[in-house]
């Protein structure tokens, strides 16, 4: 395994969610040297509305509480929120155990966030807390790291009595632990402005806090644009705003831009926003793009870059060179276009970092997703979660340790064990999932589609 790697993860409380869903990504037993190669991959299987995409989102949520200390101050994050949570919850709660591999031990952690509306009507951090054990260890008892209350420190480890940390961080994060994570303080606080002396670098909450940073970079998100509502969010919140209100109306849009853009080297179609100090290597990985985009269409001869000045930065475009013609990237198909989008999620899985990708198939051939699962399974370094409909990929997973879960239409997971001689992919087809799309009939359709008048 690479250094970090997570275990399972459970959310309640975002879109149709109102109960605990949870994942597995690997066997409850640990070894000293856990060999996490064989579960690396995931699919999620169920039907419309099931909740995919809700858990996918979740991870989204997860990832920027604990790595933008501004996530919460953000008014369309606010505004995103108040259409996501479940409303009969009322709250988002999520709990993320991770195992961190460190010089001369391996440490299992687990971290639980709850956000909810304060009496303001805004949502904020009701309670986190972050706990860990030697991850070897057959007890189910962990030791508590720090816990926080409704904005108040109501437990800090000190486990070095002479570690002075605990009451600096204390000091440092006063009447912020509402709006920001604990771990997203500290970032902001100590590693941003470099204040940790030689001292406090040996303490140990540091390295603990330092994990759950790591953590929080290491998820990756990619959410299809009709399950990313921001932008549909910023639209109506802007259209309170007019010329005379210009200045409000440009912080909204920047400081949505701030949350979008943090995975800086996504690749987009147009207006890629790169800085000038910065181009070659954005040029490197356009040519990277086009060593995979040309694995599917071998006739692609190279990806231009066109590019235009503004200030410090280059925004460009991409354009698309073929034998006797070239075309801009936007009128490629819809499968080249998806596969533009995935490219720098799929590099960061290979090498290690723990991705979530909503409806992984839409738009894309079995063959390609089948042999791109293929070579994750095999050299991927780190952890790919995916959202699918598509059965063909089941032949592949089902070579794979703890890589196939259903979710029913009640909102349970159903891990795939192996079962006799049925396949995954001859289970979910015969319905024998409960609430597989598959129990559908062609009968259920009588009389849906035939007019109301007659004579018609």
């Amino acid at each position: 395994m690479k250094d970090i790697y997570l275990v399972n993860y459970s959310v309640k409380g975002i879109k149709s969610l109102d109960q605990l869903v949870s994942l597995s990504f690997y066997k409850k037993t640990i070894s000293p040297n856990p060999d996490t190669q064989e579960y690396n991959i995931k699919g999620i299987y169920g039907m419309n509305g099931s909740g995919k995409s809700g858990i996918v989102t979740s991870v989204d949520i997860l990832r920027n509480i604990l790595i933008n200390p501004g996530y919460l101050s953000n008014p369309i994050v606010q505004k995103d929120l108040d259409e996501i949570i479940n409303k009969k919850t009322g709250k988002i709660f999520i709990e993320a155990d991770y195992i961190v591999k460190l010089s001369k031990e391996l440490l299992l952690y687990r971290y639980d966030v709850e956000v909810s509306k304060n009496i303001a009507g805004r949502y904020v951090i009701f309670h986190e807390s972050l706990a860990y054990k030697k991850a070897t260890s057959k007890s189910e008892r962990l030791e508590g790291l720090f816990e926080i209350s409704d904005g108040e420190v109501i437990f800090i480890s000190n486990k070095q009595k002479t570690d002075s940390f605990p009451n600096i961080l204390v000091n440092k994060t006063m009447n912020l632990l509402t709006t920001a994570s604990l771990c997203a303080i500290f970032y902001e606080k100590f590693l941003l402005s470099d204040f940790l002396d030689s001292n406090i670098k040996k303490s140990i909450l540091v390295r603990d806090i330092c994990t759950l940073y790591i953590l929080g970079r290491k998820l990756q998100v990619y959410i299809e644009q009709s399950d990313n509502h921001r932008e549909y969010i910023t639209r109506n919140s802007l259209e309170y705003y007019d010329d005379s209100n210009k200045y409000k109306r440009d912080s909204l849009i920047n400081s949505y831009l701030e949350v979008e853009n943090t995975y800086l080297n996504v690749i987009s179609i147009t207006d890629n926003i790169v800085p000038q100090r910065i181009y070659p290597h954005f040029e490197e990985n356009v040519q990277k793009l086009y060593d995979f985009l040309h694995i599917f269409k071998t006739d692609l001869r190279k990806i231009e870059i066109d590019k235009k000045e503004n200030g410090d930065f280059w925004i460009c475009d991409l354009v698309m060179v073929y034998q006797s013609y070239k075309i801009h990237a936007e009128f490629e198909s819809t499968g080249i276009k998806k596969l533009i989008h995935l490219f720098a999620y799929l590099k960061d899985m290979a090498q290690g970092g723990i991705v979530f990708i909503d409806e992984l198939d839409s738009n894309l051939h079995d063959v390609y997703l089948c042999a791109l699962l293929e070579y994750l399974a095999e050299y991927g370094e780190g952890q790919l979660c995916f959202t699918t409909h598509n059965v063909g990929p089941m032949d592949v997973l089902k070579q794979r340790k703890k890589s196939i879960d259903f979710l029913s239409e009640n909102h349970k997971i159903y891990p795939w064990t192996t079962n006799g001689n049925y396949s995954p992919s001859k289970l979910y087809r015969n319905g024998m999932i409960e609430g597989s799309p598959f129990n559908v009939d062609s009968i259920d359709f009588i009389g849906v589609f035939e007019s109301d008048r007659e004579g018609e």
